[in-house]
């Protein structure tokens, strides 16, 4: 890692900080985990919406070794259990368009945290090309990936990749089904509505059976496949997914759901505003344009009908991406209380909570490793994790 940007480092000497007395693992990970892991009943984790602030442009290569020394902080400072990398294409804020390569990057600086994506949209890959591609990963990476999906949200996506949004859903159920296959046969013919493989043989296999597999889609029809299937659920306030499980008859605490929240904290309510409010004023604003509907920036009472200007954010009171995706920036006091009444249950079930500490791609990098500090030792120990 490059030493002069970690957390408690101040160029190449730490500084003597105090960890926490709790940590989030409290147990001895084997190197090759399956579906039934023992984990603790919740957890912690990092996403990786990886993109620049339009309006203060840097390089790729400085954005890109800033998350990858961010993967190393979550593993070693903070002790998280997962990290997920997101996917978007023809970005004016040039997200990240590969996220199985980022991965690759990631398993080669880490040992122990779990990898995913969250969410790929199959719809726009070939099945066979994200067999391959999971496989290989969860051998670099010694059997720690989990797969996240969803259908996609994004018109210019599918219209770039010749791809009817109208099928997305189809071809993404069909290339479940296929990756599945290829994971647990030697050879594999295949009839599907979309793909057709004659007698394939995919020789690279993942090291787990089960993979863990997360499904990112809200529809009543999709929530209940998806409990069909044993998939974890990737959003928080989706009880029809546990009403589904239970007249499965399958056990709710066998399958996980997961709260991805916008996080920076500063020492004063200001100063966390001041160093988030660009990064979440465009993360949001991006996703209102380009998927041309107004879910996006939200408060308990719904969508905002407007979008206001930056630096009114930090006057909207319960401001959250969309609904099950809230937005926290504040003080370590506030974050605090926020995330222990998401544990406890107000916003329905949750097993894991992710973060995103770079507030949409806007926060510069010392701000949020001063926010991960905080959130390490003033937030972390008090979480009702058992």
């Amino acid at each position: 890692m490059r030493g002069a940007i970690a957390l408690g480092f101040q160029g190449s000497r730490r500084l003597p900080v105090s960890r926490p007395s709790v940590r989030l693992s409290t147990i001895e990970r084997p190197n090759v985990v399956g579906g039934n892991r023992n984990v603790p009943k919740k957890s912690l984790g990092i996403i990786f919406t990886i993109r620049q602030n339009p309006t203060r442009p840097r390089p790729l290569y400085d954005i890109y070794n800033d998350y990858l020394d961010d993967a190393e902080i979550a593993e070693n400072d903070l002790g998280f259990e997962y990290l997920w990398v997101s996917e978007h294409h023809l970005s004016s804020d040039r997200w990240c368009p590969a996220p199985f390569a980022m991965l690759g990057a990631v398993a080669s600086r880490t040992k122990k945290i779990r990898l995913g994506t969250a969410v790929l949209v199959p719809a726009l890959h070939n099945p066979l090309e994200v067999s391959e591609n999971f496989a290989m990963l969860d051998n670099l990476s010694g059997g720690r990936m989990d797969i996240g999906v969803g259908p996609g949200a994004s018109p210019e996506e599918f219209i770039a990749f010749n791809v009817p949004q109208s099928e997305s859903w189809r071809r993404t159920w069909e290339l479940l089904d296929f990756v599945g296959k290829t994971f647990t046969e030697e050879r594999v013919t295949f009839d599907g509505e979309f793909f057709k493989y004659d007698d394939v043989w995919q020789s690279t296999k993942p090291i787990q059976n089960p993979v863990p597999v997360w499904w990112g889609g809200f529809g009543p029809k999709s929530l209940r496949r998806a409990a069909e299937r044993g998939y974890h659920i990737m959003g928080a306030g989706a009880p029809l997914y546990d009403e589904a499980l239970i007249e499965l008859g399958k056990s709710v605490d066998d399958h996980q759901v997961s709260q991805i929240t916008a996080i920076h904290l500063a020492e004063t309510h200001d100063q966390a505003w001041d160093e988030a409010q660009d990064g979440i004023h465009w993360f949001v604003n991006f996703h209102r344009l380009r998927h041309k509907h107004y879910s996006f920036g939200c408060t308990p009472e719904g969508p905002l009908e407007t979008w206001p200007p930056a630096q009114e954010l930090r006057n909207i009171k319960g401001l959250g991406f969309m609904p099950g995706f809230p937005m926290y920036v504040g003080t370590p006091e506030f974050v605090r209380e926020q995330l222990i009444a998401d544990l406890g249950g107000r916003n329905g079930r949750i097993t894991q909570l992710l973060f995103d500490f770079r507030a949409g791609g806007g926060a510069e990098t010392p701000a949020v490793r001063r926010s991960m500090e905080l959130f390490r030792t003033e937030v972390m120990p008090y979480l009702p994790l058992d």
